[in-house]
């Protein structure tokens, strides 16, 4: 499946990786999903509804792209799980079939969100959960003056909070961002919880800020979260922009040592002398 920008390829490394595979490794580690039926609206390429379906009873993974859907039909396969053409506002899903939905990297691609709770809540069993992201349009767009060209409107905090606090009675909201850093965390049970503290280079600090909004909401009064936070490691290792600088130093030493180096620079050194000498006629 081509990667044209709109939707995430697991091919497609860094950040943007760690962002998408964070979400959905948070969904298992919140919910006991054995025993569960999961809808994944707006499943795209199909990866995160084949990770889901290694620990919940059934997984649907629907799209409103027929490619995606073939594509993911031909690259995910299992017993317990099917992908479906669909879109958010137009299910096609019988009522209150569902156990839980995840819907990540959808909301801001539309603008019908009444419609599309709406219709969650439809498909949701009475004591379903539900469990939605929307980039922080402060911090995603507004602050760094960045357009999404893929985004048809995205939500401030307070919108996003509205939205879901109006169509579910117990509502947990996180945050997302991925950063470079290291991690210092309280090793015992403690009474009370506090966002992290961010210490900045210049030695200031703030809360930890978003960049995107988590929403878990469910009308179940007895549902409570697993946990706090939940961070997403590919490796134990952290690369700072120091040694990225230090790596392109270095190889760009190195390789004006090689041989192939030295022989292209005699071979166009008389060349670039010959263009100045032009160049000031």
């Amino acid at each position: 499946m081509e990667s044209t920008g709109e939707r995430f390829i697991p091919d497609s490394k860094g950040i943007i990786e760690l962002e998408h595979l964070n979400r959905y490794y948070f969904v298992v580690n919140q919910i006991d999903l054995k025993d569960k039926v999961v809808l994944d609206i707006a499943s795209g390429e199909g990866y995160g509804s084949n990770i889901l379906s290694k620990f919940a009873h059934k997984v649907i993974g629907v799209d409103i792209s027929n490619e995606a859907i073939a594509h993911a039909k031909k690259k995910y396969e299992g017993a317990n799980l099917n992908y479906i053409q669909g879109n958010a506002v137009e299910i096609p899903l019988e009522d209150e079939s569902i156990d839980v939905v995840v819907s990540f990297e959808t909301i801001e691609h539309h603008d019908k969100h009444i419609e599309m709770i709406k219709e969650i809540k439809r498909v949701l069993k009475k004591d379903g959960i539900l469990i939605i992201s929307s980039p922080d349009k402060k911090y995603y767009s507004d602050l760094p003056k960045y357009k999404n060209e893929f985004h048809v409107k995205e939500l401030y905090y307070d919108e996003f909070r509205l939205l879901i606090k109006s169509n579910f009675d117990k509502i947990y909201f996180f945050s997302q961002r991925t950063f470079g850093g290291s991690i210092i965390a309280l090793d015992e049970a403690y009474k009370s919880y506090n966002k992290p503290l961010v210490v900045e280079q210049s030695g200031e600090n703030h809360s930890f800020l978003p960049l995107y909004n988590i929403a878990i909401a469910t009308n179940n009064s007895k549902y409570e979260i697993s946990e706090q936070l939940v961070f997403y490691t590919e490796n134990n290792q952290a690369i700072t922009q120091q040694d990225i600088d230090s790596a392109i130093y270095f190889t760009k030493i190195n390789l004006q040592k090689t041989k192939t180096y030295r022989l292209g620079k005699f071979i166009l050194g008389p060349l670039r002398n010959i263009k100045k000498f032009f160049s000031k006629k």
